[in-house]
């Protein structure tokens, strides 16, 4: 008598994607509990960018692979969640930028004297005297230089808005901690229970070049109003890319976005120091606003001249994916 054939058992391939989701989430949790502890410079650092990463690959996932409205709706609130923490992480991590550029301007001006080469100012003319260390703690010493002097009290103010947003993010921290578990594990689930598809996943350096390309279509015009918007919708672009570890082209592009982004990032950075120190010192830093001025101004040119010519170059790549193969009919 024949015996019964084993039931098969089929089991579904990993997708990559979701293979990525799940090593993000546990190091953004990781991240977001030390803040709870303490908002350091390195965890702060990694809840901003990994709430970002987070959310390009959920974004990605429902893109590709389509939602049932449990899916959608759990992923909303995920991002809704994500968001919050990034908010939360957002003033640390900018003032901890800001107080190293600061070091960085008094630092290099400094080295330009000891060359014989100066950075003007509107009314003292260069930058001399030892750089005082304005990342660490505000020098107790009284400079002689007046930008000198103006980045000790700049640094203090700075040093000062960081305590306090720092204490908010390590409350906050706690406090998402249990929701940020509670929205991953719901969205997980509704995740793992969504109809199966048959639908091959598109390569990640595709995805990447779509995104990047629907922001270049949204925003044509660039100017300083909307630069710093450009480079936010880039970072998903890069995000998408760097996602695929494997792959060369992909991962081509992610350091190209970076670029783009990075240099965008410097001209904003000091375009917000430059107003910090206005709204600290006012018009007791002329000397030093005048560097942060000439800073903001140079770094403009540079991430416009940057975004030019890689916005082209992707836009390229892009349209090259767009044309149709065709195949050689000599000697037919």
């Amino acid at each position: 008598m024949p015996q019964p054939r084993p039931a098969r058992i089929t089991t579904r391939k990993p997708d990559p994607h979701e293979e990525h989701l799940r090593k993000l989430k546990a190091t953004l949790r990781s991240n977001l509990e030390k803040c709870s502890i303490d908002p350091d410079v390195d965890p702060v650092h990694d809840v901003r960018t990994g709430t970002r990463r987070l959310q390009a690959i959920i974004e990605a996932i429902l893109r590709e692979h389509g939602a049932n409205d449990t899916l959608q709706q759990t992923a909303d609130k995920w991002l809704d969640a994500l968001k919050k923490m990034r908010r939360a992480a957002a003033p640390v991590r900018d003032l901890d930028v800001h107080r190293k550029l600061l070091h960085k301007l008094v630092k290099d001006g400094s080295r330009n004297e000891g060359t014989g080469q100066t950075v003007q100012t509107e009314s003292e003319g260069a930058l001399t005297g030892p750089a005082p260390n304005v990342v660490e703690t505000p020098s107790t010493d009284l400079p002689t230089n007046p930008v000198h002097h103006q980045a000790d009290d700049l640094d203090a103010w700075l040093h000062h808005a960081r305590q306090h947003h720092a204490a908010a993010l390590k409350k906050k921290a706690a406090k998402l901690l249990a929701k940020f578990d509670d929205e991953a594990a719901a969205f997980t689930s509704a995740l793992q229970q969504r109809p199966r598809t048959r639908r091959r996943p598109r390569s990640a350096a595709l995805v990447a070049l779509e995104s990047f390309v629907r922001l270049v279509h949204e925003m044509h015009q660039l100017d300083a109003d909307n630069l710093h918007d450009f480079r936010k919708g880039a970072k998903k672009a890069r995000y998408i890319a760097e996602s695929a570890a494997e792959d060369a082209h992909a991962l081509a592009i992610g350091k190209a976005l970076k670029k783009l982004q990075d240099d965008i990032g410097d001209w904003h950075d000091w375009l917000v120091l430059a107003d910090e120190a206005r709204t600290a010192l006012g018009e007791q830093s002329n000397e030093l606003i005048a560097l942060l001025d000439a800073e903001r101004d140079r770094h403009y040119v540079l991430a416009m001249k940057t975004v030019n010519r890689l916005r082209g170059k992707l836009l390229g790549e892009w349209l090259a994916t767009r044309k149709p193969t065709t195949r050689s009919h000599s000697g037919l």
